[in-house]
C-alpha cells in the first residue's frame, strides 16, 4: 500500500493544483484568518480573581458611627485575683513589695486588697502552704505588711514555719475578710483608662471616557459599572487588612494617617498570650495561649491565620476536631478544635495573608466604626471634560476592648 509521510500535512490539499484552500489559522495569510476579523465566542462567565472574602470583619461587624476626631472607649482592670512579688521575702520578713502583673502596674494591683486580706502562697520546694494576713498597707502604695497566720491544721496541709517567697511568686487573694463590728475601709477602686484609635481612609477611583462607557463589551455588558463594582470589592478586601494588620501612622500634612489593627495593639502587649517563639506551630503552643486569654476574661475565641495555619489543626488530636457535615459531599467542613481548657476554637482560615502572623480573638469585644456618613460613599466627580469620575471613600477606625487585658492573642513568628 503506497504511503506518504507528508498525508496529514495541510499544504498537500494545494498539491492537486485545484487552487489554495483556506483554512482557520489565524495569521496563516493569504489563505488563513486575519487577525482580528473571526467572531470570538465569549462565554457568560467572567474568569476573575475577585477576593473578596473577609472573614475577620464579617464576624465583628460594624459598631456606631461617630463624629469624632478619633475613637475612645475606657478600660478598667479589675485585677487577677493574686499579686505578684516585687523582690524575695525572706523568712520572718513581714513586708512585702508588691510588682506589677500581667500589665497591671504595681500601684493598681495592691488595690485589690486591703487589712485583712488573706493572701495564700505554696512553696513547692519546701512544700510548705502558707496563709498571710495584711496588717497594713504602707503609704508608698506599693508595699504592705503582713503577718503569717498560725494555724491548728493538719500539719501535712499547713506549716507553722514562716516560708520563704521568691520574686514575682503568686500571692493569691482568698478574700478582704472583716471582723465582727467592722468599720468602713478604703474602697480602693481600679484606675480607669482612656484607650483610643485613629481614622484610616480609603480610596478608590474609577474614570472613563465617555465613548468608553458607551462601548458595549463582552459579558460585562457597561465597563464604568463593571469598574465601580470591582473596586468596591477591593476596598472591601483592604478594610479587613486594615482591621488585622494596620499598626498605627501619624496624620500630618504630607502623610496620610493610619489606625491601629490587631497587629498593631497586640504587637505592644507582652505575657502568655503573646506568642514570639514558637515557628511550627503545634497543639500545646495553641493551648499555653487559648488557656491565658481564658483566664484572663477571654471566651467567644476564634483562630485567624493563614491556611498554611489553620490546616495543621487537622494533625492534631482528631477528637477534638469539630466538623459541619456536608450532605451533598463526602467528609465535612471543620469549624472549630476542642482545646484543654474546654474552649472551642473556631478556625477561620484565610488566602494570600501573612504565614507568620495568627490572632485568637474574643470576637464579641472589637468592632469597626465608621466615621459619620463616611463607612462607605462613592460620589461622582464634577465634568471637566468627555469622561466621568467617581470616587469611592470609606473613613472608619477599630475598636479593640480586651487587647491590654490579656483578652486576645497572638502569634507572630510562625513559619
Amino acid at each position: 500500500m503506497a504511503t506518504t509521510a507528508s498525508s496529514w500535512l495541510m499544504t498537500e490539499a494545494d498539491a492537486f493544483n485545484q487552487g489554495g484552500f483556506q483554512r482557520d489559522i489565524v495569521g496563516d495569510t493569504p489563505y488563513g484568518v486575519v487577525s482580528g476579523t473571526e467572531k470570538r465566542d465569549v462565554s457568560g462567565v467572567l474568569d476573575l480573581l475577585a477576593l473578596a472574602d473577609t472573614p475577620f470583619i464579617n464576624t465583628i461587624g460594624w459598631g456606631p458611627e461617630t463624629g469624632g476626631t478619633k475613637i475612645e472607649w475606657m478600660s478598667e482592670d479589675l485585677g487577677k485575683g493574686y499579686i505578684k512579688t516585687a523582690a524575695d521575702i525572706e523568712t520572718g520578713q513581714l513586708s512585702v513589695v508588691v510588682g506589677s502583673c500581667d500589665g497591671m502596674d504595681a500601684s493598681d494591683s495592691i488595690r485589690q486588697m486591703g487589712e485583712g486580706a488573706m493572701l495564700y502562697y505554696f512553696d513547692s520546694t519546701q512544700g510548705v502552704h502558707a496563709m498571710f494576713a495584711v496588717t497594713s498597707v504602707i503609704t508608698n502604695g506599693v508595699s504592705v505588711f503582713i503577718s503569717q497566720i498560725s494555724t491548728d491544721h493538719d500539719a501535712y496541709i499547713f506549716d507553722s514555719a514562716v516560708c520563704s517567697i521568691v520574686a514575682q511568686s503568686n500571692m493569691y487573694i482568698v478574700g478582704n475578710v472583716a471582723n465582727e463590728g467592722s468599720v468602713p475601709k478604703p474602697p480602693n477602686p481600679r484606675d480607669r483608662v482612656l484607650l483610643s484609635n485613629a481614622f484610616t481612609i480609603l480610596r478608590k477611583d474609577v474614570q472613563i471616557t465617555g465613548t468608553m462607557k458607551s462601548t458595549d463589551m463582552y459579558i460585562v455588558g457597561r465597563e464604568d459599572r463593571h469598574q465601580v463594582l470591582m473596586r468596591l470589592k477591593e476596598l472591601q478586601r483592604e478594610r479587613e487588612r486594615q482591621a488585622l494588620y494596620a499598626i498605627s501612622t501619624t496624620k500630618t500634612s504630607v502623610l496620610a494617617g493610619q489606625m491601629n489593627g490587631v497587629l498593631g495593639f497586640l504587637g505592644q502587649q507582652s505575657g502568655s498570650h503573646i506568642d514570639n517563639s514558637t515557628y511550627a506551630l503545634t497543639e500545646s503552643a495553641v493551648n499555653t495561649v487559648v488557656s491565658k486569654i481564658w483566664e484572663n476574661g477571654g471566651r467567644n475565641l476564634s483562630f485567624f491565620a493563614s491556611l498554611a495555619q489553620t490546616a495543621k489543626f487537622t494533625r492534631w488530636d482528631k477528637n477534638r476536631i469539630r466538623m459541619r457535615q456536608n450532605d451533598r459531599k463526602g467528609g465535612g467542613l471543620i469549624t472549630s478544635y476542642l482545646c484543654e481548657s474546654g474552649i472551642e476554637l473556631d478556625l477561620h482560615p484565610m488566602a494570600n495573608v501573612p504565614t507568620n502572623l495568627a490572632f485568637v480573638i474574643d470576637t464579641s469585644r472589637p468592632k469597626l466604626r465608621a466615621k459619620k456618613g463616611r463607612k462607605a460613599i462613592m460620589e461622582k466627580l464634577g465634568k471637566m471634560g468627555d469622561f466621568d469620575a467617581w470616587q469611592i471613600i470609606s473613613e472608619f477606625s477599630f475598636a479593640f476592648p480586651g487587647y491590654n487585658l490579656g483578652q486576645h492573642g497572638a502569634f507572630f513568628k510562625l513559619t
